[in-house]
C-alpha cells in the first residue's frame, strides 16, 4: 500500500537530497529491521514521516527524529500521531553525541543520498555506540557496503564498515516508492555491531585501507610503498604481493593493520 501524501506544506528539496518514502509496506519492512535492544533509536531525516509512524508505537520516548528541514519538523509537530514525539530540527552530521554516551544506540532512516556515506563515516568515527544502523541507500551504495572482496564495487568503506558490523543487503526499493521518484534504484540494508573479539583501531585501519585502494589498479606492493618504506618491521605477506586491493578480505586486512602497529618505525 501506497501513502498519499496530503497537502501538507512540505516540499521535497533537492539541495537537502529529499525524495519521501510513499509507500507504506517499504516502511514497514524497514522498522522491523531495527533490533530491539537499544536504549535509543535515531531517525534521520524523517520527513513527511512515513517511517517514523511505524517506528513511534514501539519505541515512544525513546524515539528521537533529528531532521534539518523546518518544513517537515512544522508538519511532524501537527499530525495526531505524532504528539509527544521527539523531534530535533538539526543536521545529523554535525549532532553533538556526547549525550548519547554509554547508550546502546540505533539510527534508522531513509537517508538523503547526498550524505548517505557521510552518515556512515559519522556512526564510524565519532565515539559512540551505534550497536545498529538501518536504512535506505542508493543501490549501488547499499551494494558496495555489503559487498565481499573479489567484487568490483569493494572498496574502502566496504572493509571499514564491514570491520566492525556485520552488514546485510536486505531488499531492492524501485523509484516509485519516493516522491518524487529519484533516477535511482535504492535498497534498505542493515548494520549489526560485531560485539565480540579485539577490532581494529580506527585510525591505522583507514589510513591502509585508503591507501591499498587509492590505485586500484596496482599491486598491494606499490601501492603500500609510503608504509612499507617508512616501517622498518612491516612487511607484506609474499603471497599478497602481487594482488590488488579487492583481493584481500577484511580480516586480511585486519592482519595488516596489526602488523602495522607492531612493526619498528
Amino acid at each position: 500500500m501506497k501513502y498519499s501524501p496530503k497537502q501538507n506544506g512540505v516540499r521535497a528539496k533537492k539541495h537537502l537530497g529529499q525524495h519521501f518514502l510513499v509507500d507504506e509496506e517499504v516502511a514497514r519492512k524497514t522498522a522491523e529491521l531495527v533490533p530491539d535492544d537499544l536504549d535509543i533509536l535515531i531517525e534521520v531525516g524523517p520527513g513527511t514521516g512515513v517511517l517514523t509512524e511505524y517506528l513511534y508505537p514501539k519505541w515512544g520516548e525513546k524515539l528521537l527524529c533529528v531532521e534539518l528541514d523546518s518544513e517537515s519538523v512544522a508538519y511532524l509537530k501537527t499530525v495526531p500521531w505524532a504528539k509527544g514525539l521527539q523531534v530535533l530540527e538539526a543536521d545529523f552530521l554535525q549532532l553533538d553525541v556526547r549525550p548519547f554516551k554509554g547508550k546502546r544506540i540505533g539510527i534508522v532512516g531513509n537517508y538523503p543520498y547526498n550524505i548517505s556515506t557521510q552518515i556512515a563515516f559519522k556512526i564510524l568515527e565519532e565515539d559512540w555506540t551505534v550497536i545498529s544502523f538501518v536504512g535506505m541507500f542508493q543501490k549501488e551504495v547499499a551494494e558496495r557496503f555489503c559487498s565481499k572482496s573479489g567484487s568490483k564495487v569493494y572498496g574502502v568503506t566496504s572493509v571499514l564498515l564491514q570491520s566492525y558490523y556485520s552488514c546485510g543487503y536486505a531488499f531492492t526499493v524501485g523509484e516509485e516508492a519516493f516522491l518524487p521518484p529519484p533516477k535511482v534504484k535504492s535498497a534498505v540494508m542493515f548494520a549489526k555491531k560485531i560485539e565480540t573479539g579485539e577490532l581494529p583501531a580506527w585510525k591505522p585501519l583507514k589510513s591502509v585501507v585508503k591507501l591499498a585502494f587509492s590505485q586500484r589498479r596496482k599491486t598491494l606492493s606499490n601501492a603500500l610503498k609510503p608504509f612499507i618504506s617508512g616501517r622498518e618491521g612491516f612487511n607484506l605477506p609474499e603471497e599478497w604481493k602481487g594482488l590488488r586491493a579487492e583481493a584481500l578480505c577484511v580480516e586480511d586486512y585486519h592482519k595488516l593493520v596489526q602488523q602495522y602497529q607492531s612493526s619498528t618505525d
